[in-house]
Parts: C-alpha cells; structure tokens; sequence
C-alpha cells in the first residue's frame, strides 16, 4: 500500500526547536508520489502578502509544489502565478525529510538558497544569519551549520549554471561517510522514532 494519495490533505511541519512556538505547518494536497518524492500542491490566499525571500507578493491564484524526496536534505517550493509563471523557487535546508502518513518532518537549519528568475542576481544564499546565531546559541552544533552551507553553496552553483528550462539535480546531499559523530547525533536527536 502507498504511503501517499493523489488528492489527500498532507502537512510538511518545519520545526525550529530551538524556537519555541516556531513549528510551521505548511498544508496542501498531494499531487504525485512515485514511492520516494512527494509533490504537494499549495493555494495561496492572502493577496498582498510579501513572499519570504523571494521579492514578490502574493497576487489571487497563486499557487506552488514543494517537492520531498525521502531523506533529502533540500525540500524545493516553487511559486507560480495562477498563469503559470514563475514566481521564483525556495530551497529549503533541512535534516533528512521523514515520511510519514499524512505528514512530512523536518528541522530547518535556517539557512535557504532562492532561484530568483525576475532579479538580476538570479541565485541567493539566504538567511545564513539565522543559522549562525542558532550556532551562537548552542542550538545548531557548528559541524552541522557547515553540513548545510556546503548543501547551499553546491546548490547554488548548480543553480547558477542552469537554464530555467531543463532538468536540474537539486537533491543535494552530503556525502554519508563524511559526517561528524556531532552532525550523526544531532540528526538522531531530530529523527522522529
């Protein structure tokens, strides 16, 4: 039996633990799930509201994906006009996405990468404040912010090189034989059992 539907209600929660009361529940609706990705279709309703980091608001008939490949460590949300057209796309950089029935987890290791195809700097590392002060604050082990900036700094360098038509490899993720005992612990602390 599949883990997923097409058309079921899933919800992605975004945590941030070392935010209290910063659990972000994003929710839509599956569109695919070939036993390994999951796309998730998103409505937006609130015309007027600024996208975060992408230098856009929101207009009626928005909508977007985010894709979930099982363990990655990059989920991608794309943003669309209700025409079609590309908004931008957020890469969000995260511990390894569980698979759950109806629901997908994660914690958010603060920092993004956006493809901005409207901005003359088309490809920004983004928020990578939030990560070091997670770092500062004992809440983020540093070996593990430079996991994720490695993550980011690859990604955008393949976003760089891209089109914005063609295939691209987004799943990056580190090389396993690679991570600290720290970055093991702390993704074990962060796996929901």
């Amino acid at each position: 039996m599949s883990l997923y539907r097409k058309g079921q209600p899933i919800t992605v929660h975004h945590g941030k633990p070392w935010k209290p009361g910063r659990l972000i529940q994003m929710r839509g609706h599956v569109e695919a799930y070939d036993g390994e990705t999951v796309r998730m279709r998103r409505q937006f309703r609130s015309p007027g509201s600024a996208y975060d980091g992408l230098y856009a608001k929101q207009w009626r008939g928005d909508h977007g994906t985010i894709e979930l490949p099982r363990g990655a460590w990059v989920a991608r949300r794309r943003y669309l006009r209700q025409s079609g057209e590309l908004i931008g796309e957020l890469y969000n950089i995260q511990t390894p996405l569980q698979h759950l029935p109806r629901d997908v987890r994660y914690v958010d290791l603060e920092i993004d990468v956006a493809y901005l195809p409207h901005r003359p700097e088309r490809v920004m590392i983004q928020d990578e404040a939030e990560m070091e002060a997670a770092v500062a604050g004992g809440h983020l082990p540093a070996e593990v912010a430079e996991v994720a900036r490695e993550v980011a700094e690859e990604l955008a360098r393949r976003l760089g090189a891209w089109d914005g038509e063609s295939a691209l490899d987004w799943d990056v993720r580190p090389d396993p034989a690679r991570l600290s005992p720290a970055v093991e612990t702390f993704l074990q602390r962060h796996t929901v059992t």
